[in-house]
């Protein structure tokens, strides 16, 4: 066992790792700035000392065999820069996880633009019911795991692959280093723009993942997604296409929506496997639940197990997590991206058909509070009936000709109809909506970040 220190420890992916790690019976520390859920509570149950703040002075309470920093700390962080110079040997937090995680386990990586925590927590979850125990790293919140990180005895491990890069001193991106065997390829769209310059830099990387894949591996292919097709010609082993259209080595034939969530008939390689029943809803998680159905045949796992599992998964949170049903329904979701928010809103208005859509939007990605998008937004706000939306996060930090305009969309939105209207703080949004909402409405949180707790303001406001 060694001793341990993370720099940078309140992110999802690095404390989650660190408390695995703890649990294994590591000597684990790590350093942060203010914590926040869930990775808080994460980690005050874990056996890790934590250090406050980022301070030359943490060499001299702790002494690691390895230190470990986080792809959020930047190259003139105090603590990080007082390691390198003291010797110290560092690591990034991909290549922890290869060393600590995957091992010689049969690597099963969940890529794409959109989807990995879903589709991660799904696959993990799918071999834990068919008995598998599969190590797994899940950059979010599993609702149906213990914990977003295991390690254990098994010959598998589930990782999410990450296509941001892994350190001030590593700029490649995280899924490099996890070798492997299987690849669930989703899609590939331009984004992290602050370290892409355009979609064909994006794809480059994702060729190098996909070389990646031995002779007797598998990738997995969203058949529709062109750009992430093309990117599987570069595989020296099989590919299967999952999707809704003919051609598809897994195809979904046909749908049944309703408020429950949605039924699906699914055939694989020319053989009808039945219906699926999941309380998913959006025809994405569908496609999610296909690939992973996919991975699992392919390790000869057993359809009817399968199935079973599939009604029993309830995804991830902040992944179209309903926090309140009465006497309005209030969803939370991660969506940042365009096409994610278009997605999530489709599917949510297709499950709650009546009452007026909320949208409350905050762009607060790396992506989302440039303007790099600018363009795509008033299109994906089509299934909203109001439209709400938060100031840039921290948007002085970036040039002015370079933020994304939140007056732009409004003035979009409202050309199309819409009732649409931008805040500088989310305490006046929830004021609007404890005036003007209904019972029967339907308020659908947006943001990849904490967004000043709206979500818990919002069901205060009806209650």
């Amino acid at each position: 066992m060694e001793k341990i220190h993370f720099v940078g420890v309140g992110g999802t992916g690095t404390g989650t790792l660190a408390a695995a790690l703890a649990a294994q019976g590591h000597s684990v520390s790590g350093s942060d700035g203010t914590l926040y859920e869930p990775m808080k509570s994460v980690l005050a149950s874990a056996n890790i000392q934590l250090l406050e703040g980022y301070k030359p002075e943490n060499l001299e309470k702790v002494n690691p065999d390895v230190v470990l920093i986080g792809n959020v700390v930047r190259k003139d962080n105090p603590e990080a820069v007082a390691w390198i110079r003291k010797g110290t040997r560092f690591i990034s937090f991909p290549e922890a996880v290869r060393r600590y995680v995957i091992g010689d386990r049969c690597s099963v990586v969940c890529a794409g633009t959109h989807g990995k925590t879903t589709t991660t927590s799904w696959i993990a979850f799918l071999f834990r019911e068919l008995g598998w125990d599969p190590s797994y790293l899940i950059g979010g919140v599993p609702a149906d795991l213990p914990s977003g990180c295991a390690i254990t005895s098994g010959k598998y491990f589930v990782g999410e692959g990450d296509e941001y890069d892994s350190a001030f001193f590593d700029k490649g991106p995280k899924f490099l280093h996890y070798a492997p065997n299987v690849l669930v390829l989703s899609n590939i769209e331009f984004d992290h723009a602050d370290i892409y310059k355009d979609l064909a830099h994006v794809q480059a990387s994702f060729d190098k993942l996909v070389a990646l894949l031995p002779g007797n591996g598998l990738c997995l292919v969203r058949h529709e997604e062109t750009v992430a097709r093309t990117v599987s010609e570069g595989a020296i082993c099989p590919v299967q296409t999952f999707g809704f259209t003919a051609g598809a080595h897994w195809r979904v034939l046909q749908t049944k929506q309703d408020t429950d969530g949605i039924s699906f008939e699914l055939e694989g390689g020319r053989r009808n496997l039945g219906w699926f029943r999941t309380p998913l809803f959006g025809l994405h998680n569908v496609m999610n639940l296909v690939s992973g159905i996919g991975a699992a045949i392919h390790f000869g796992g057993s359809p009817e197990k399968i199935r079973a599992a599939v009604e029993k998964f309830s995804g991830a949170k902040r992944r179209q997590q309903i926090l309140l049903r009465e006497p309005v329904t209030v969803v939370d979701d991660f969506a940042h991206h365009p096409t994610e928010v278009a997605a999530t809103l489709k599917a949510v208005r297709d499950r709650y058909p009546q009452g007026t859509l909320w949208a409350f939007f905050e762009p607060r990605s790396a992506t989302a509070r440039r303007g790099s998008h600018q363009e795509q937004y008033p299109a994906a706000f089509a299934c909203a009936d109001k439209v709400l939306l938060c100031a840039p996060y921290r948007a002085t930090e970036l040039p002015e000709g370079q933020r994304f305009s939140t007056d732009s969309l409004v003035d979009a939105l409202k050309a199309q109809g819409k009732d649409a209207r931008t805040y500088t703080e989310p305490q006046a949004m929830v004021d609007a909506f404890r005036a003007e909402s209904r019972p029967g409405d339907i308020a659908v949180v947006m943001s990849n970040g904490e967004f000043g707790k709206i979500q818990e303001k919002l069901i205060l406001a009806v209650r």
